[in-house]
């Protein structure tokens, strides 16, 4: 269900600079306690990964050898992950990509799980580390990263392909798990791992993919899934998986099952970020005062309401965060 516009903005605006609009894999993070990642380019071309704290700046550096890095996720203690590559275009498929780890210092490598590539896609506040990695047979593996170790997670039977994309203060993962497929499209199903063993959540209608993409500390799940040829949003909570009624991708739920991501766009539109609550929908544009900027994409909601966008304005793409206007609520 779609709700109306808000009679009064509930969130105000801060611009936190110009983003280069570069992949669909590449998104700001934001933590429980307001601490932010995103990146900026320099002189050089090159993309570095920006840490915001308490009104300071700090940029991330990659680790020794490699050119741009990318933060993905951070938590509460200020660590973040993502990647670094090895070539000035940070999309070159032909560059070393490896999961980093961002701390205080310059970027810590954490290697792969035999191949070339890596990707770092969430941190919980003890600091372990999800992905996904190339094995050394170029078949893919979400991994989870802890004591220094990088170890591979278990597929579902008979698929190749997974891959985690979050994990929560318990250590519960999510992500995707290919499956057998007796057709020429390849199958994924959104999985939750409780350890190394992967549980298989199914789809909406029990046919085609699905997707985790987030988790809450409830381990309630958000993702997307095949739903009569289109992917529309789901939740998952105490073992069903519920059609939200939106078509597009989410990604991210807090602890108040307060869900955002990107509303599919119309044919020749643009995609509008969406906040889901309560069983209704709206459109994150209706909910804040100014006209500056359309925000297309609602990445990341913590359990202050805070959330975490993109939005163009001034024919700029922004990253923006909504602070919401009465905290009391």
């Amino acid at each position: 269900m779609l709700g109306s516009p808000s009679p009064v903005p509930r969130y105000k605006v801060v611009d936190l600079g110009v983003i280069e609009r570069l992949a669909t894999d590449i998104i700001p993070g934001l933590s429980s306690s307001g601490k932010i990642v995103t990146w900026r380019q320099g002189e050089a071309q090159t993309f570095t990964a920006v840490l915001f704290e308490g009104g300071a700046e700090t940029l991330l550096r990659p680790p020794e050898g490699y050119r741009n890095s990318f933060a993905y996720s951070v938590n509460d203690r200020g660590n973040s992950v993502g990647w670094s590559n090895t070539t000035a275009n940070p999309v070159d498929s032909a560059s070393t990509v490896h999961a980093t780890f961002f701390g205080k210092q310059r970027g810590l490598d954490l290697g792969t799980l035999g191949g070339l590539h890596s990707h770092a896609y969430a941190i919980n506040n003890s600091d372990v580390v999800v992905g996904v990695s190339d094995l050394e047979n170029k078949e893919q593996r979400a991994f989870r990263y802890a004591g220094g170790k990088m170890q591979p997670l278990d597929a579902l039977p008979g698929g190749a392909y997974s891959v985690a994309f979050d994990i929560n203060n318990a250590g519960v993962i999510v992500g995707g798990c290919g499956i057998p497929s007796i057709s020429r499209k390849p199958l994924v199903h959104a999985v939750l791992w409780r350890g190394s063993k992967p549980k298989d959540l199914g789809t909406l209608d029990g046919e085609g993919s699905s997707v985790a993409y987030a988790i809450n500390q409830h381990d309630d799940v958000t993702g997307v899934s095949d739903l009569d040829g289109e992917e529309t949003v789901f939740l998952y909570s105490r073992g069903k998986m519920t059609d939200l009624g939106i078509r597009g991708h989410a990604f991210a739920i807090n602890d108040a099952r307060q869900i955002v991501g990107t509303l599919a766009p119309p044919e020749r539109g643009r995609p509008r970020g969406f906040l889901w609550e309560n069983g209704i929908v709206r459109d994150v544009n209706t909910l804040i005062a100014v006209d500056t900027y359309r925000i297309e994409a609602a990445y990341r909601i913590n359990d202050r309401g805070q959330i975490l966008c993109s939005g163009v304005g001034n024919g700029h793409l922004h990253a923006l965060l909504l602070n919401p206007a009465d905290r009391s609520k």
